[in-house]
């Protein structure tokens, strides 16, 4: 959603929007080191037999240093989504008041939490506490980025605020950043212990936050004030409460102030964060706000989650470079004799790009922005080629590598190699599901893929051929270094990204402003996909002080249901989830429930990781948040939303029929996974 038009910038908001920008030059700076570090690495160990010591620890910690001091940036680039469903259906006023209070309720969040962060990193200074690994590091030297990352992102809120309340008088726009640096020396002077503030359990400093909050909101304005009372007063009051109910009734609390911050328009990882908030403060024996800076270092400390930015910058580096246009090229010559066949080759097009981006969004954009013109050029309905593309694109996070594949083996604890390989056979077999459809389509209606003569197709040059097969080795460096045992998982992606970054070289296509291009589009992706992990991981800590997933197991236990009865519940909630929220947000919200209690009916937990991915992927082109909807739409411009999500429709069956075959013969997922042990 745009910003309403901004008066011209004051000097704070220019501030820190440059130190926004100071903090990007550095996380880009993380993805540098962390990809040359994990290279260093695989090539002494594979080449000299003589491993570093070092790499694994040190690319750990770039990706925290990537996570949080690029959050600032990602904020500021409207990269934290949110559901504007209630936001869209409301008059511009009062539209910008709803979105004025969730700026100053998620800025609570990260005061909270940037002030934590700051005490556990003077605290662990202090103590000189040290991580139990090869480099003994001093523990305050890694979680560092996190304090200063956190507070860079509250100025870019700040900033966020500032332009919502551009129409309003100078000092309401003021008095934030006033009161925001007022609220910085008292906690500073509150030191590593702040005194208790005589209300209730919670002390002093957490009581200041709240009130400046409360203050500025008011500041902004006295309706956007009153529906931040509403939110945080209310949330505080509600779950006071009900502290001394049952365990069931705090957990449906749990979930309903989720879907309630949600609905309201506030941004997903602060609406996970801000109910993990209330839990800690209000639903444990004695608040621990602590927790917040722990659960936000243990959320992102690990080596597994670098592979997430490093195949970002690889799918970024193929896309800008332009290497992945003519995959559609190549495989509209080859399959031109079908009835279809460029919707077949986009289907196809789709398939490869996933083999090299783990994002769908990306697939769908890359193929779509090249095959979706040129099959209505052509005559194709536009039903059928935008569905087909946004259904193509489905295959980016199916296929590996994957993000939440690799989110997903993180959280739960599986092998991230395991899962990849149980994707391949569902993936490909999705990908001949939707082929079927095409076929099924053209068959039934015959005028929407009019058929081309030879002389009409697309023709092959030297160009298309060579980036083509530069992919094509690119997709067999990784899979061939994976599986050959020379990488790891999280290591293929910064061998991946050195090829492509190698590829781009020999084709002349690597500048400064492309590859600077490629490293903000990875910092901003890993910063929005890694907040949201880290509003879960705050979250979590309510659930597993409630046991809600015990409790959800006791109750399937008790009613005596057929455990396929309750994996199809399970389906029928992603589907509705799917509507709302994007496949990280879905996952990362319901795998400490869903995951319990699928292992307690027996599930095995790869062939699981493959029947939510695809179930995220459901999300995907279901309106009316399906992210794949929106990025073709913006490529076709006069094609409504509508049409796309009719076309995509029919391919929606497609997947669930996925779903079902593996459901019968498991083994499509466990194949691979079984050859490999």
């Amino acid at each position: 959603m745009t910003m309403p038009a901004a008066t011209p910038p004051g000097l704070a908001e220019r501030c820190a929007r440059a130190v926004a920008f100071a903090m990007l030059v550095l996380a880009a700076g993380c993805v540098v080191a962390m990809t040359a570090s994990t290279v260093w690495d695989v090539g002494v160990r594979y080449a000299l037999n003589a491993p570093t010591v070092w790499a694994t620890e040190l690319s750990t910690y770039f990706l925290v240093g990537a996570i949080f001091l690029g959050a600032a940036q990602a904020h500021l680039a409207e990269a934290n989504v949110r559901v504007e469903l209630l936001l869209n259906a409301l008059p511009p006023a009062a539209r910008r008041d709803v979105m004025l209070a969730g700026a100053w309720a998620g800025l609570l969040v990260v005061l909270i939490a940037a002030w934590q962060s700051a005490l556990m990193v003077v605290s662990d200074y202090a103590n000189d506490a040290r991580l139990f690994s090869l480099l003994l590091t001093p523990t305050w030297m890694p979680k560092a980025p996190i304090a200063i990352g956190l507070s860079g992102l509250a100025l870019a809120m700040l900033v966020e605020i500032a332009q919502l309340s551009s129409a309003r008088a100078a000092w309401r726009r003021s008095l934030p950043w006033l009161l925001v640096a007022g609220l910085v020396l008292l906690l500073v002077g509150f030191g590593r212990h702040p005194p208790p503030s005589g209300i209730g359990r919670v002390d002093a400093g957490s009581v200041a936050v709240l009130a400046a909050v409360l203050i500025g909101a008011f500041a902004s304005g006295l309706r956007a004030g009153t529906i931040t009372a509403a939110m945080l007063l209310g949330g505080i009051a509600l779950f006071s409460l009900t502290r001394d109910a049952g365990a069931g009734t705090l957990s449906l609390l749990l979930f309903g102030a989720i879907a309630f911050f949600l609905a309201i328009g506030l941004r997903i990882a602060f609406a996970l964060a801000l109910v993990g908030l209330l839990a800690i403060y209000l639903l444990l024996p004695a608040p621990f706000p602590m927790t917040v800076a722990e659960r936000t270092w243990s959320g992102v400390n690990s080596f597994s989650l670098t592979a997430v930015p490093l195949y970002v910058l690889m799918g970024a580096l193929l896309v800008r470079s332009r290497l992945s246009d003519q995959l559609f090229t190549v495989m509209a010559r080859v399959l031109a004799p079908l009835p279809g066949g460029l919707a077949h080759a986009a289907t196809a097009g789709c398939g490869i790009f996933a083999a090299v981006s783990g994002s769908s969004v990306a697939t769908a954009a890359t193929v779509g922005s090249v095959a979706c013109p040129e099959m209505t050029r052509r005559g194709y309905s536009p039903a059928l080629a935008y569905g087909s593309v946004a259904a193509g694109g489905t295959l980016g996070i199916l296929i590996p590598p994957s993000v939440p594949m690799i989110i997903y083996a993180t959280t739960v604890g599986v092998s991230i190699v395991e899962l990849f390989l149980a994707g391949i056979l569902p993936g490909l077999l999705m990908m001949l599901l939707f082929m079927t459809v095409i076929l099924v389509w053209v068959w039934l209606r015959p005028e929407a893929a009019p058929r081309l003569a030879p002389a009409d197709r697309l023709p092959l040059t030297r160009a298309s051929l060579v980036d083509s097969v530069l992919v094509l080795l690119l997709i067999g460096t990784v899979i061939g270094s994976l599986y050959g045992g020379v990488a790891t998982a999280s290591e293929t992606g910064a061998v991946g990204a050195a090829v492509a970054l190698l590829f781009c070289a020999l084709r002349g296509r690597l500048g400064g402003a492309m590859l600077w291009a490629c490293l903000v589009e990875t910092v901003t992706v890993t910063a929005f996909v890694f907040l949201i992990v880290v509003g879960a991981n705050v979250l979590s800590y309510g659930f597993d002080f409630l046991k809600v997933s015990q409790q959800v197991m006791a109750l399937a236990t008790e009613a005596g249901l057929d455990r396929w009865v309750i994996f199809l519940a399970i389906v029928v909630v992603y589907v509705a989830l799917g509507m709302f929220l994007d496949s990280i947000s879905m996952l990362v919200l319901t795998l400490p429930v869903v995951f319990p209690l699928a292992q307690s009916l027996g599930f095995d937990p790869i062939w699981l990781g493959v029947i939510l991915v695809i179930m995220a992927e459901v999300g995907l082109i279901t309106p009316p948040v399906g992210m794949n909807l929106f990025v073709l739409q913006g490529i076709a411009r006069t094609v409504s939303l509508s049409t796309i999500a009719v076309g995509a429709l029919p391919f929606l069956g497609a997947m669930l029929a996925t779903v079902l075959l593996l459901c019968l013969w498991p083994d499509i997922a466990l194949l691979l996974p079984a050859a490999l042990k």
